[in-house]
């Protein structure tokens, strides 16, 4: 299940609209329903918690894919990254970027893995 569809089912179980769910975290409802329905998959951290408060789910959860351990597959995705020097030389460089250039080095990425 993909974080739109956790966002989603988790909402409705909750009973929250899309408008209200916006109201709770500070966004619109379209921004909702494009989370929902995986047309923004960059969603801020900020918000990311604010989600996982209100919707009662670990954040952990919130943004795994269908691992069937997430929080040892997690650590353990997370130890790869820190030990690679390279990507975490990357990672450093990407920060240091404006807001515009990040979201550009984002979508780059995105549409590579999709090629």
């Amino acid at each position: 299940m993909n974080i739109g569809d956790k966002i989603r089912n988790a909402r409705i179980q909750k009973n929250l609209t899309q408008e209200e769910l916006g109201n709770m975290l500070g966004v619109q409802k379209s921004a909702i329903a494009k989370w929902e329905n995986g047309r923004v998959v960059n969603i801020k951290r900020s918000n990311l918690k604010k989600l996982s408060d209100i919707l009662e789910i670990p954040a952990h959860e919130l943004i795994s894919d269908d691992w069937e351990n997430p929080t040892e597959d997690m650590a353990e995705f997370h130890a790869s990254i820190l030990m690679d020097q390279d990507l975490m030389q990357s990672i450093r460089e990407y920060y240091s970027l404006d807001n515009k250039t990040q979201k550009i080095v984002r979508n780059f990425i995105h549409s590579l893995v999709k090629e």
